[in-house]
C-alpha cells in the first residue's frame, strides 16, 4: 500500500532490445522498501520481445504506466517524453539491465527531503562482470569534491541518480544531439544550478556485459563525451590546458584500445588519482581547521 505523505518517485525505464533482463529489473524496483512510487516503461521500437514483456509487466502492476514508439527516436528523446508523463516530485533512473537495491528510493528520498541544495544525488555500483567477478564502483561524495574533479570524470552514474522533476524540466531536460552523453551534458547543467551529492553505498547494480551500452557504443560515447567537455568548457567552468589535454588524449584512446582496457583505465584513474587526491584536499582542510582551532586558544 502507498504511503501518500511520502512524496510519489517516478522510476523511468527506457526500454530497447532489453528481453533477457527487463523482467529482473523491473522485479527490483517493486520489491523497494519505500512504497510510493511509480515506473514509466518506455519502449522505444525494440525488435526483439521486449515490448510483450512490457505489456505483461503493466497488465500485471497497477504501479506501472506502459508506452512505445513504432521506430526507434533515441535515448534523450524518450528520457524527455518519460520527463514529461512523470507524475512524481523527484525521478529516479534505472536501465533495463540494472536491479535496484530494496534500500535505494527510501535512502535517496531521505537525502533529497533533508539537503534541499542538493539537485543531483548518485550513488555507488555494484557492477557485476560477465565472468562472476563483483566489484564496487566508487564516486565522491561531496559536491566540492565532485566539483573538483568533474571536468574529466563523471561526477555520477546515470542509473544512480534520482534528481527533482521541476529541476530537469527547467533546464530542459536531456539534449539527443550529446547521446550516448547526454547524461553528463545533464548533469553539468543540473550542477550549475545546485549541487551535486553520490550516497557512500552502492545502491544499483549494474551488469558489464558485451551487449552493455558502455561497451556497444564505446567509441561513439568517447567523441560525444569530448563534445559535452568543449560544452562545459565554454559554458560551465574554465579547463586547463593540461585538463583539455586529457580530453584529447581520452578521445584518441577511443580509437586505439578497445572498450574494456579504456574502462579498466578509467578505474584505475578514479582508483589511484582522483580519491587519494580528494583524501589529501580533505587532511589538508582538517589541518588547517584544526591549526586555527588551536591558535585561537593561545594568548594573542
Amino acid at each position: 500500500m502507498k504511503n501518500n505523505k511520502s512524496p510519489l518517485v517516478s522510476v523511468i525505464i527506457p526500454v530497447y532490445n532489453g528481453a533477457p533482463y527487463l523482467m529482473e529489473a523491473v522485479s527490483s524496483v517493486q520489491k523497494s522498501v519505500y512504497k510510493n512510487f511509480e515506473i514509466i516503461l518506455v519502449d522505444d521500437g525494440s525488435t526483439d520481445n521486449s515490448k510483450k514483456i512490457c505489456k505483461a509487466l503493466d497488465a500485471h502492476y497497477t504501479n506501472i504506466h506502459f508506452f512505445s514508439f513504432h521506430k526507434n527516436k533515441g535515448l534523450g528523446r524518450v528520457l524527455n517524453f518519460a520527463l514529461k508523463k512523470a507524475k512524481g516530485r523527484y525521478i529516479c533512473r534505472i536501465n533495463q539491465d540494472d536491479i535496484m537495491m530494496p534500500q535505494r528510493l527510501k535512502v535517496q528520498v531521505a537525502y533529497l527531503q533533508k539537503y534541499t541544495d542538493v539537485i543531483l544525488l548518485g550513488s555507488w555500483l555494484r557492477v557485476e562482470y560477465e565472468n562472476g567477478d563483483i566489484r564496487i564502483n566508487k564516486f565522491l561524495e561531496t559536491d566540492t569534491d565532485i566539483k573538483a574533479s568533474w571536468l574529466y570524470l563523471s561526477p555520477c552514474w546515470d542509473a544512480s541518480v534520482m534528481y527533482r522533476k521541476k529541476d530537469a524540466l527547467a533546464i530542459g531536460g536531456y539534449d539527443q544531439k550529446y547521446w550516448p552523453a547526454d547524461d553528463l551534458h545533464m548533469w553539468y547543467r543540473l550542477g550549475k544550478r545546485g549541487n551535486m551529492a553520490n550516497i557512500q553505498q552502492p545502491l544499483v547494480t549494474i551488469r558489464f556485459h558485451a551487449s552493455a551500452a558502455s561497451l556497444k557504443h564505446h567509441k561513439e560515447h568517447l567523441i560525444q563525451t569530448y563534445k559535452v567537455h568543449r560544452f562545459a568548457h565554454k559554458n560551465i567552468e574554465y579547463a586547463s590546458l593540461l585538463t583539455q589535454t586529457f580530453w584529447i588524449a581520452e578521445l584518441m584512446a577511443g580509437y586505439v584500445f578497445p572498450p574494456r582496457f579504456n574502462w579498466y583505465m578509467y578505474r584505475l584513474i578514479k582508483k589511484y588519482l582522483v580519491y587519494p587526491l580528494s583524501h589529501v584536499q580533505k587532511t589538508v582542510k582538517r589541518a588547517h581547521t584544526a591549526r586555527q582551532f588551536i591558535e585561537s586558544l593561545l594568548p594573542s
